[in-house]
């Protein structure tokens, strides 16, 4: 709780949690039924500034609870409790997604309230000043998780282990088609009771500079790595994808046994983009991106529905043969069905696939009205633009030096989205990760044999 000069109040509940909680804001102290208006600001770990507000009029208490009040203006109207979570956006705007490089520092988001309705370059020019303020400490990481850098054999990522001593659901967190090492995800997953292994597989340190060729031993050895830990349930493994990653991710599932379970988000669900090697054996060559992709009237890069909805008619062989996995092997694929990249044509399809070869029972679809391409953890903001460098001999995109990709979704949808597939993913890899393992089975029969006999002594 913060207390201005002028006895006005911020409170946050929580005001210090984990990332994935919802946080209820208020305000009282004002006089009756007048307007106040409530921003919130962070950077990013480059130090970009990101914020949003939002207007309100105080009840006859004088007071303001942004679950039920209703916004009037900004960045957000209508009563909207993580409007200002899910609004929040780089000021002034360049398309730069908010997202969490370094998951070992938690966000820190600044609450102020400014009495009347004021725009936001009015609270940045500090023409008008603020009446109370309060930050608030939003943990990617929880204390007591461990984070390890894997360099080992030709694996490179980040291991995340929950606090204690296991045995956890071991699961792999594979992002999508711009490279790097992203740890967010996984270590929320890992506050949550997941050992989760964040895996690069190109654009990092001397990983593959491009995904056009990939090596399946490369994502064998990381199921390995993991599975070796020794908190962690050996016999089996998840794997947690985004966008272009969704189809190596499909890949682990049909020819590694140990991979029991997949998540796609937005996934690419057809051989595109990659030659996909296994054994020194190839198992697909990738169709062409060129076609799919082109540039609207505001030079940002978006996916033609018409190519897209053909390349995932049920019967193209470019579709992912996921019918071929394991008996065992489950599937939970995502979606929003504003997503530029139109991937609800790819859940719709291989769903469809999947039924044709008597495999529905091991298939689960969602796909969210009015939700983007990206669906994050929750109360991360959303993202409906990224702007991305390309290198000089980039041979796409008519030579551009810098493209920005359009993702869709509407805020409220999209967090609304991120509240509900969060619960659907962690019961999914609860269940395929973790109660249906044979090991843990007998470790939970063993474990109450030693009860039993304890109680007797």
């Amino acid at each position: 709780m913060s207390k201005g000069s002028e006895g006005i109040v911020v409170e946050a509940l929580p005001r210090v949690c984990l990332h994935d909680v919802p946080t209820n804001i208020m305000v009282s102290g004002c006089p009756p039924s007048t307007p106040v208006t409530i921003t919130m600001d962070t950077h990013n770990d480059e130090g970009k500034k990101f914020n949003t507000h939002a207007h309100f009029v105080c009840d006859d208490n004088g007071s303001v609870d942004v679950s039920h009040s209703e916004s009037v203006g900004g960045s957000y109207t209508g009563i909207f409790p993580a409007g200002l979570f899910s609004t929040l956006k780089e000021f002034p705007f360049k398309g730069t997604r908010l997202q969490k490089l370094d998951p070992t520092k938690p966000w820190k988001m600044e609450v102020r309230v400014y009495k009347g309705h004021v725009s936001l370059e009015e609270c940045d020019a500090e023409t008008v000043k603020e009446v109370a303020s309060t930050t608030l400490v939003r943990f990617v990481m929880a204390p007591g998780v461990k984070r390890i850098m894997v360099r080992e054999g030709r694996v490179r990522g980040a291991l995340f282990l929950p606090q204690g001593t296991g045995p956890f659901p071991a699961v792999i967190d594979v992002f999508g088609g711009f490279g790097g090492l992203r740890e967010y995800r996984a270590a929320i997953l890992a506050s949550r009771g997941f050992a989760c292994l964040a895996l690069a597989y190109f654009k990092f340190e001397d990983l593959p500079e491009t995904m056009d060729k990939l090596e399946l031993d490369y994502f064998e050895e990381a199921v390995e790595i993991v599975l070796a830990q020794p908190e962690v349930i050996p016999d089996r493994c998840a794997v947690v994808s985004s966008s272009k990653g969704s189809d190596v991710a499909l890949a682990m599932a049909i020819y590694l046994d140990k991979v029991k379970a997949v998540v796609t988000i937005g996934g690419m669900l057809a051989k595109m983009g990659t030659t996909l090697t296994y054994k020194n054996e190839e198992l697909w060559q990738g169709g062409n991106f060129d076609k799919l992709t082109e540039i609207d009237e505001k030079n940002r890069v978006i996916t033609n529905e018409t190519s897209v909805q053909e390349m995932y008619r049920p019967d193209n062989p470019l579709m992912v043969p996921c019918e071929t996995a394991p008996l065992d092997t489950y599937f939970l694929f995502i979606a929003g069905d504003q997503d530029t990249t139109h991937s609800k044509y790819g859940v719709e399809g291989m769903a469809q696939r999947l039924k044709a070869h008597g495999r529905e029972a091991q298939c689960r679809t969602i796909i969210y009205p009015r939700a983007g391409h990206i669906i994050e953890p929750p109360f991360n903001t959303s993202s409906d633009h990224s702007t991305y460098n390309l290198p000089a001999d980039h041979p796409s995109y008519k030579n551009m030096k810098q493209i920005c990709m359009y993702w869709g979704g509407e805020p409220r949808a999209t967090s609304q989205a991120q509240e509900d597939y969060w619960c659907q993913v962690r019961d999914f890899l609860n269940l395929h990760a973790r109660d249906w393992s044979t090991w843990y089975q007998e470790y939970l029969l063993l474990s109450l044999t030693k009860m039993i006999k304890h109680c007797k002594i």
